[in-house]
Order: C-alpha cells, then sequence, then structure tokens
C-alpha cells in the first residue's frame, strides 16, 4: 500500500509540471469566457471611495481583465494580462504613477502567484507592453522597476522592433509560449498606437484605436488606413470581439458621460463588434477630412475637435444611409 501511495505520489508531481502544456491555444473555436458582471464605476466623492483600486476579472484561466477605479484616475483605463506557456504579457499599465494610489504591480504580481500556483508553472517573465503612449497606457510602467521577472518594452519603433520581429511596424508577434498574439500599427487617434490580436479567445485587444467613447481624429489619412486594415483584418480573420482601453460611453446609445467624470452609473459594456468596426470605417469615409462630429450608438467620431466638444448640432450618423445610392 505505502509502494501504491508512493508511486501515485511521485506520478503526481511529474505530470504536475505538465498540466498547463495540455493547454491547446491553437484550437479553431475561441475559447469561452465571462463577462457577466459589473465594473466598479467610482463615486460622487472620489476621495470617499471604498472600492480596491484595481479590479480584476477572471475572463477564463489563462486571460484577465483589471481596471483602474475612475474615483482614482476619471479615464478608468483597462489592462490586459495574458499567459501562455512560458510568459504572460500585460498590455497597459494604467493612468496613475503611485503605487499608493493604483497598486499595478502588486496586483500583477498576486495574479500571476495564484495561476502559477495553480498551474504548476514558473513563468520564465512577464512582458508589460503598452498599446501606445497615451498618459493612460504607460503612467504605471515605473512600478516594475526592480521585479526581476518583468520586462517593459517601450512604446517606441525600435523597442518594438526588437520584441515583434523584422517585420515590423507592418506586422508583429509575441509568442507566450503556445500563445501567440499578432500585433499591428493603428496610429491616428494617438501615433503610437498598436493593436493586439490572441487568436486563442479571437479578441482584438484595440487599446487606443477603437473603443466605446470619443474617437478624436489627430491624424485623419493615418486613421482612415488604421480602420480599413483592421476591417480587411477582421474579414480574413475570426475576431469575436474588440476589447479596448477604456469605456467613455453610458448604456444609452450614443450617449457619453461628462469628460473627466470620476462617476459612471449606468456604463457600457467594454466590447465592441465588428459591425461597429465597419461603422467606424463607414463614419470616417463620410467625413472625408472635415471638421465633424458623427455619434454612433456604441461611440462618437470627432475630427478637427477637442475631446470635450459636445455633439449638439452636429449630424447623427446613421448606418442605413451608406446602404442607399448616390448617399456622397
Amino acid at each position: 500500500m505505502k509502494a501504491l501511495l508512493a508511486g501515485w505520489l511521485f506520478a503526481l508531481l511529474v505530470a504536475a509540471p505538465l498540466l498547463h502544456a495540455g493547454v491547446d491555444f491553437s484550437a479553431s473555436e475561441p475559447a469561452p469566457g465571462n463577462l457577466r458582471f459589473t465594473w466598479i464605476h467610482g463615486s460622487l466623492s472620489a476621495k470617499a471611495n471604498q472600492d480596491v483600486r484595481v479590479q480584476v476579472h477572471r475572463y477564463n484561466e489563462h486571460t484577465y481583465i483589471l481596471r483602474q477605479n475612475p474615483a482614482v484616475h476619471w479615464e478608468a483605463p483597462f489592462m490586459y494580462l495574458l499567459f501562455g506557456q512560458q510568459r504572460a504579457v500585460l498590455l497597459d499599465a494604467g493612468a496613475t504613477q503611485e503605487a499608493e494610489y493604483f497598486p499595478l504591480r502588486a496586483t500583477v504580481q498576486r495574479v500571476v502567484a495564484r495561476w502559477e500556483q495553480a498551474n504548476q508553472v514558473e513563468l520564465e517573465e512577464v512582458v508589460v507592453m503598452p498599446l501606445g503612449a497615451s498618459d493612460f497606457q504607460i503612467a504605471g510602467l515605473g512600478q516594475f522597476e526592480g521585479w526581476s521577472q518583468a520586462r517593459v518594452v517601450q512604446p517606441t519603433p525600435a523597442a518594438r522592433l526588437d520584441e515583434l520581429g523584422q517585420a515590423w511596424p507592418q506586422q508583429g508577434q509575441l509568442d507566450l509560449g503556445g500563445r501567440v498574439l499578432k500585433f499591428m500599427p493603428a496610429p491616428g487617434l494617438e501615433t503610437q498606437a498598436i493593436v493586439a490580436y490572441d487568436a486563442w479567445t479571437q479578441v482584438m485587444f484595440s487599446g487606443n484605436a477603437i473603443y466605446p467613447g470619443r474617437l478624436v481624429i489627430r491624424d485623419f489619412t493615418a486613421y482612415l488606413k488604421t480602420l480599413e486594415q483592421l476591417q480587411a483584418f477582421a474579414g480574413s480573420t475570426p475576431v469575436k470581439a474588440l476589447w479596448g482601453g477604456r469605456i467613455e460611453m453610458s448604456a444609452d446609445p450614443g450617449l457619453d458621460f461628462i469628460l473627466r467624470a470620476n462617476y459612471r452609473p449606468n456604463e457600457r459594456n467594454l466590447p465592441l463588434s465588428t459591425d461597429a468596426l465597419a461603422d467606424a470605417l463607414g463614419i470616417v469615409r463620410l467625413i472625408n477630412g472635415t471638421t465633424d462630429i458623427h455619434i454612433h450608438d456604441d461611440f462618437i467620431v470627432m475630427h478637427g475637435v477637442g475631446r470635450g466638444a459636445r455633439a449638439y448640432g452636429w449630424p447623427v450618423y446613421i448606418p442605413e444611409q451608406f446602404r442607399k445610392n448616390n448617399t456622397r
């Protein structure tokens, strides 16, 4: 009996490191996940807010969504922590530098430690890669200094070339160990914006390229090209949803929250569909470089105006217009 028990324990210990290796990150069907929950939405008095500073949601066993508390910073950005068989990647690093108010590194370390314990895997490294150079994507990068397991990829062309391969900036990839992410440049709203695609979940992490909010175009030609490329990619590759870097829209169609609002009840959900991506492209083509604001149910496209501009007096986008002849 003792010999049988010892043999069983030995087999379990030998097999334990291989448990995670059985995950098929190349499956043709998207990995299931759970988005049936509510994000914390700040409070009227940010000082009195008692919610966690970083909300963590486990979408599935190898995909985590982190969100900064709106009471800590009004941008309330999202970050994504993805695990492969050898490495993990954190996409974006939040809007606040100080760990006292925004303990991003400590939160990521706790999630990584629990994941490693559950999967009996010791990760080689955690890559921290912002999907852009906006303040809400890079403020927390300094927190990862001194953590030997972390490696920060700055949002610069040179750093991305070293990380994503010689085909960059046309395209690039990051292998987490069986789970390979594809990357594409996506400028227009922000010069250094990029997007990532995960074939395992079939999610496009769209960062600061498209999200449910105010899409303020800074470079019209570049943004038109970005949307055309993303639409072409979604037409040839299965994309289940787009997860952006923030939410600025309420659940009421076409209604955004006031700029710098720390309190956001009745917030729109995070994912955008590929239909919304097609609509965004149609809107940008309709604007055609003119000063304009177009309201969509899921976002507001703004060109030639500031982010705080209101849409009073501007036309509302109606997708059916594009199905008629001689629209333009």
